[in-house]
């Protein structure tokens, strides 16, 4: 009894420590994630608004990871290149 709760315990701080050398890369992992759920959502609502006006951006993964990483600046450059092409 005594043996599995130390190996409990154990298995436990191994865990962490795993947790902890892997923290970073994970949480930069979420955020990359995130930013590029907002900016597929940014470009559904520019089709959805700008759409009337005859104004709409492609939504599929190479303009949501532009627009994931780059922000607000992709925005400009997917909406520059729309323009030029």
């Amino acid at each position: 009894m005594a043996g599995s709760v130390i190996g409990v315990l154990f298995g436990l701080f191994l865990l962490f420590l795993v947790g902890q050398a892997f923290w970073r890369q994970i949480r930069f992992l979420l955020y990359i994630g995130v930013r590029m759920v907002l900016g597929g959502l940014f470009l559904f609502l520019v089709n959805f608004y700008a759409g009337s006006m005859g104004f709409t951006l492609g939504v599929n993964p190479a303009s949501i990871i532009t627009l994931g990483l780059l922000g607000f600046p992709g925005f400009l450059l997917l909406t520059a290149l729309k323009f030029v092409v």
